[in-house]
Parts: C-alpha cells; sequence; structure tokens
C-alpha cells in the first residue's frame, strides 16, 4: 500500500509549496454500489485515478506533470470538413498552483497534415495560451487571430485525462462522486473561463487491469477515464479513451499513461477520431507565447 499524506489529497495537491508530507497508511475503503460517495471516497477515487495516470511523482506524490507532447494519426471535422489528419503533434501545458509566474494559464498546440477528399494536404496549426487563439503558418510564426475558438480549445486540453483529473481536484467541493454499476463518476465543472461546464466522467472499477511495468514490476490498474460527457456552449459531447499505454520511446519510459484511441462526438457525430505514436512527457520544452499581434 502507498504511504498517503495526512491531509487530503485535494488539499495537498492545491498547497504543496512550503509544506512537509507526513506519511500515514490509510485503509482503502471500497466503493459502495449505487450510493453517493462521501468526501473519503471522493479523495480515494482522485488518488488512484491520478496515480493511475502517472501525475503523481516525487516522495511526495505531487501532481507534477505540467507539459507534455504526444503525436499520432486519424480524422477530425476541420471548418465542419472531414480531414484525414497526418503527422498530428500536439502540445500541452498546464498552469501549476504553486508556479503561477512559470505556468500561468493552460495552452495547447496541435500541428497536423489536413488532406480533404484526396486533395493536396494542408497544414494546420492552431494554439491557443490562456484567453488568446489564434493559426499559425509555422510553428510561432506567421500568427493570424481565431478569437471565437478559444472555449473550443481550451476545452480540448481539459477533456485529456490528465487534465480532467487536474479539473476535478482543483474544483475541490464542487466534485461530486458516486457509482454507476461498478464505475466510479466524476462530476465537476472545468477552470475559468470554462466554469460553466459540467463534466462527467466515468473511470474504470477497482483492479481492472494487471501490467508489467517497464521496470519488471507488475501492478494493479483502476480508475481510468472511460468516458467523459459534458454540455458545451448548447452541444452534446462525448468522448471515449482506451488503449492506455506509456508511448513514450522504449529507452525513455516514464510510466505517465495515456490513451492509444481517442474518440470526440458532438452530438452523435465524430469530431475526432485519433489514434497516438509517440508521446514525451517528462516535462518537454512546451511554450506560447502570444504574438504582439494576438495580444493587441
Amino acid at each position: 500500500m502507498k504511504s498517503r499524506c495526512r491531509q487530503s489529497f485535494t488539499e495537498r495537491w492545491l498547497s504543496l509549496a512550503g509544506t512537509a508530507a507526513i506519511a500515514v497508511l490509510v485503509a482503502l475503503v471500497p466503493l459502495r454500489q449505487g450510493q453517493a460517495q462521501d468526501d473519503g471516497d471522493l479523495d480515494e477515487i482522485l488518488y488512484k485515478a491520478a496515480d493511475t495516470l502517472g501525475m503523481l511523482r516525487t516522495s511526495r506524490e505531487a501532481d507534477r506533470i505540467a507539459t507534455m507532447m504526444f503525436s499520432g494519426d486519424g480524422t477530425g471535422l476541420v471548418n465542419n470538413q472531414p480531414c484525414l489528419m497526418s503527422h498530428y503533434r500536439a502540445e500541452v501545458r498546464y498552469p501549476i498552483p504553486e508556479q503561477q509566474h512559470t505556468f500561468p494559464a493552460p495552452g495547447m498546440r496541435v500541428d497536423f497534415s489536413c488532406e480533404r477528399d484526396g486533395g493536396a494536404a494542408e497544414r494546420q496549426i492552431q494554439v491557443v495560451a490562456g484567453t488568446f487563439a489564434w493559426n499559425e503558418a509555422e510553428p510561432g510564426l506567421g500568427a493570424v487571430p481565431a478569437p471565437e475558438t478559444v472555449r473550443e480549445r481550451l476545452l480540448q486540453i481539459w477533456l485529456l485525462p490528465q487534465g480532467l483529473i487536474k479539473a476535478a481536484i482543483a474544483a475541490g467541493s464542487q466534485t461530486a462522486a458516486s457509482v454507476d454499476g461498478t464505475n466510479p463518476t466524476l462530476t465537476f465543472p472545468l477552470p475559468a473561463p470554462l466554469d460553466d461546464t459540467q463534466v462527467t466522467v466515468t473511470l474504470d472499477p477497482e483492479s481492472f487491469l494487471s501490467h508489467t511495468m517497464p521496470n519488471g514490476v507488475r501492478r494493479d490498474f483502476s480508475h481510468r477515464i472511460v468516458t467523459a460527457e459534458t454540455e458545451f456552449d448548447g452541444r452534446d459531447i462525448e468522448v471515449e479513451y482506451a488503449d492506455y499505454q506509456d508511448w513514450n520511446p522504449d529507452d525513455y519510459k516514464s510510466d505517465v499513461l495515456l490513451p492509444g484511441r481517442i474518440v470526440q462526438r458532438v452530438d452523435g457525430t465524430t469530431t475526432l477520431d485519433l489514434t497516438l505514436r509517440e508521446s514525451n512527457t517528462y516535462n518537454p520544452y512546451v511554450i506560447m507565447p502570444v504574438p504582439d499581434n494576438i495580444a493587441r
């Protein structure tokens, strides 16, 4: 059993700076099927979900996932038109409560080649940072404002599994837990400026999968996010996640799990079907400085 801090997991995540962790052993409270969870169960769900996804680092089990990159290919809708996406690469940055000067706001750059109806491929680079959104001709160059996409692009940051758990923790007392059959669920608002959006996530049940880690240790996994559902700006959005793995290269494994398949539907229509090929989850260098013409 892992050592646990005397504070609740949520409190510990939100108040890491300058505190010393005092580890104590706590009994794992089984989920009570068909009943709402109390605060202790909520804390346990958040802990297990973060632990399974590889978010808890160092001896203090603190969330140290600030940035990540992943790549793959798939299909999607771009400007409401079907698009075959290749060379898909996403760079993601999350804010860290105790490092506001370094990581003040979430950001994401998505860079991919879009081919429509067998025509010539067109490069798309879509960026969001805080309350600004723009498109680029090359990474960091040729910025064109896209303010109407801010909310949609921020949503994609928080709909990644690590983003969902970060958002559930940050929501504090506004996060509620329950059980749907044998699957734990969490309902919570997203961080501002999307705090008018409630998300419900469904997770794997207890001890869902045994897996041998790169170091040869075999461990049980549970509480991976299976689906996320929300009503966003008048549309029903559902995301399915499958095939969780450490997608880092064989000589660079980090035990941070990402879903190898992400399928997003809006009002029943598939808008993204992405298959991951590789990742870098060792907090790679990721920046989205707002260009002067966008800031103006």
